[in-house]
């Protein structure tokens, strides 16, 4: 991989400055997980006495995240903070996939593991703008998870059977719009691991998923009605909003192309 360069002839980085204050809402979005995953505990202690994790580890989850989330917002370590709660997001997504003890069924599993996935490539993409050496394979990293999350998006979109039904429920167009809405997010997919045209897949991608969060999940009373718990459905959606926030960033601070040797 090689960095573009500048009409001065001097290398210039394919992210721009100035993410800070267009990402102010990602930083912040490691002290909202907190809030929401307590939250979402104190709404499953009315039906059980044991919560699905290990307290202890809850209680190191919630720091950390206070944690990274005050490093985030303050300008202190950003790179370290990002890694770290990126970290967090890929042990809940497995854990939130794999633990019984969560009793979700499969779908709702899905559902919860894709969106951690989705914050997961944000923040790592976050730290690789931050990182002052310009790590490749830490954005490779970052393109590599974004685009896995896109295209788990396709399957809940055309193999996950409750999401389907909430599709048409909530968007015109039927099968059409469903394939239409599929095709996007797997060409923005491959796109993002191809490592091309990522400044236009990005507001494609975020677009995309803007609609159908505004159109699909944000009708809390749909989902309450499929046994889904009111707080992780909210949960669902602030990942959904980190991740469209990330794809906005990125828009606007990486570049078409970059030069492959």
């Amino acid at each position: 991989w090689q960095l573009t360069a500048s009409p001065s002839g001097r290398p210039s980085h394919p992210l721009k400055p100035g993410y800070i204050s267009r990402s102010a809402a990602a930083h912040r979005h490691a002290l909202a997980d907190a809030l929401s995953l307590l939250m979402l505990f104190a709404e499953r202690a009315q039906s059980e006495s044991v919560p699905p994790i290990n307290p202890k580890l809850v209680y190191i989850y919630l720091i950390s995240c206070i944690g990274c989330g005050l490093l985030l917002s303050t300008h202190i370590k950003q790179k370290e903070a990002c890694l770290v709660y990126a970290g967090q997001m890929l042990y809940f997504a497995v854990n939130f996939y794999t633990n019984p003890q969560w009793n979700y069924p499969q779908w709702q599993r899905i559902m919860m593991s894709l969106r951690q996935f989705g914050c997961l490539g944000v923040y790592v993409m976050l730290a690789y703008v931050i990182d002052n050496k310009r790590s490749i394979q830490l954005r490779r990293i970052g393109e590599i998870c974004l685009g896995l999350f896109l295209m788990s998006y396709v399957y809940l979109l055309n193999s996950v059977i409750q999401y389907k039904e909430a599709f048409y429920m909530h968007m015109l167009g039927g099968d059409g719009m469903r394939y239409l809405v599929a095709l996007t997010l797997a060409g923005c997919a491959l796109s993002f691991f191809s490592g091309f045209f990522l400044r236009d897949m990005s507001i494609c991608a975020a677009a995309t998923l803007l609609l159908t969060t505004l159109s699909v999940d944000l009708d809390l009373s749909y989902w309450m009605s499929k046994n889904v718990h009111q707080w992780n459905q909210i949960r669902q959606l602030m990942n959904n909003g980190c991740a469209i926030v990330g794809l906005f960033m990125l828009f606007t601070t990486v570049d078409n192309r970059i030069k492959v040797d």
